[in-house]
């Protein structure tokens, strides 16, 4: 042992000074600490033996810190707190990490697609811990440490193995407040109403194939990610170009109502992306599940 630790209280004498520094009673330690009220008085004899003068005072109940012992018990509680955040880290990284996925997907995906069947893909992940990042709309690019990846876009996925899953359907909704609200709606009449446009995709191709003029209402409103204009259209705020897979649920319970019997292909599709075909072998089953969710939202 070192010769400059040979005069350090033990471990036991140091907490026993920090019990009953902090609660001002002797008796109050030895409670926390377990211990007799006498084995506490014994520690801090000693430590006042070592130090050369009394570290406490009796006023009334209680037992009030000298001035060295108030300088000491601050350092002591330092010294303490930094050996129990030593000892928790290293116990931390001595404890095995469950395995964890992480899955980068576009809001729009993580809120209208996967959260509502969270519980039954975990039933597919099993013991393995799942790590969510969300990518804006039409983002492609991924955080280093992504596994896999969904998304919506060219399938551009830098340094991922990618594969299309589905291509889309894009067509307008809104919801049955809103609808009650223009009982006479009409492709005529869609210039009148508000609408929830993309800023990045526009209605062009529908209003297009609509035979409509390309022009929008003053009173839209420009969002930059569809999981916004789905939310906007499920609040009746307006109308929503929809791509089909994120609204289908939402079709299907009532919550959205489809707008004529008009659709046109979406501009991109939806991909998988994996890290690597280790990744890609290591989670066939999970990636098997979504790609048949998906798929069966067509």
């Amino acid at each position: 042992m070192s010769q400059l630790y040979r005069s350090l209280p033990s471990l036991q004498t140091l907490r026993c000074f920090e019990a009953a520094a902090r609660l001002g009673s002797f008796t109050s330690a030895a409670e926390e600490m377990c211990i007799t009220h006498s084995a506490v008085s014994h520690q801090i004899r000693a430590m006042e033996e070592a130090v050369g003068q009394p570290l406490f005072t009796r006023q009334g109940n209680r037992m009030a810190l000298t001035m060295v012992g108030r300088s000491l018990a601050a350092e002591t509680r330092r010294a303490l707190d930094y050996l129990s955040q030593a000892y928790a880290v290293a116990h931390a990284q001595a404890v095995p990490r469950p395995e964890m996925l992480n899955l980068s997907l576009q809001v729009a995906l993580a809120e209208h697609f996967l959260l509502p069947r969270l519980n039954a893909f975990k039933q597919v992940l099993g013991p393995v811990v799942l790590r969510m990042t969300s990518l804006p709309d039409l983002e492609e690019k991924c955080p280093d440490d992504t596994d896999i990846a969904l998304v919506y876009g060219t399938g551009d996925v830098p340094g991922m193995i990618v594969e299309k899953i589905v291509d889309e359907e894009v067509f307008p909704v809104c919801s049955r407040a809103f609808l009650a609200r223009y009982p006479d709606l009409s492709l005529e009449r869609m210039p009148e109403v508000p609408l929830l446009l993309h800023s990045q995709v526009t209605w062009n191709l529908w209003l297009e194939k609509a035979d409509l003029p390309i022009l929008y209402p003053t009173q839209s409103t420009l969002l930059d990610d569809i999981a916004l204009t789905i939310r906007g259209a499920l609040a009746g705020q307006g109308i929503a170009m929809a791509r089909s897979l994120v609204v289908r649920d939402y079709l299907r319970t009532g919550e959205l109502v489809r707008l004529f019997d008009l659709s046109v292909p979406g501009i991109f599709s939806y991909h998988l992306a994996c890290r690597s075909q280790d990744v890609r072998t290591q989670y066939a089953d999970q990636i098997a599940w979504i790609v048949g969710e998906m798929r069966a939202l067509r």
